[in-house]
């Protein structure tokens, strides 16, 4: 089964397609397009939403098999606008999402794991899945790591 795993951000939007063949989980787009950056001429956040569902629609064409969508989402805390944003984008995921048949989940570190951090993520990630050829950062670890967590809802 294939799960596509999000980490939204202000400025660009990271996403995993794990297979999970119910023993071992694999980055299937480990050394493909990971990275989604937001157009120079969609600053505003109606157009970055607008672009983001027209992404998804694009990831949903080349990866037919999705089973599932997970969203690892902010953290709660002080709320600042860059996390408005992104928070508004979750919901862009979750409406693509159900929209194109996909059950969706939300995570956050502690339903990761106990004591899960942005500090902690990146080993999690590599130990359980693997890791991206190319722009591995705590955003991208994120969403491999709501897809693994995802395999088993």
């Amino acid at each position: 089964m294939k799960i596509l795993g999000i980490r939204t951000a202000s400025t660009c939007v990271r996403y995993a397609i794990v297979e999970w063949d119910g023993q071992t989980a694999t980055l299937v787009n480990a050394s493909l397009e990971n990275k989604l950056d937001f157009p120079a001429d969609r600053q505003e956040i109606s157009q970055k939403l607008q672009w983001l569902y027209s992404e998804l629609e694009r990831i949903y064409l080349k990866y037919p098999d999705i089973f599932k969508v997970t969203i690892k989402m902010n953290q709660f805390g002080t709320e600042k606008m860059a996390n408005r944003y992104s928070t508004h984008m979750d919901g862009v995921v979750m409406l693509s999402a159900m929209q194109n048949g996909k059950s969706v989940f939300t995570f956050l570190y502690a339903n990761i794991q106990q004591s899960m951090s942005s500090k902690k993520v990146q080993a999690f990630a590599e130990a359980n899945v693997g890791r991206s050829d190319k722009y591995w950062n705590a955003q991208m670890a994120d969403a491999v790591a709501a897809a693994w967590t995802g395999r088993d809802k």
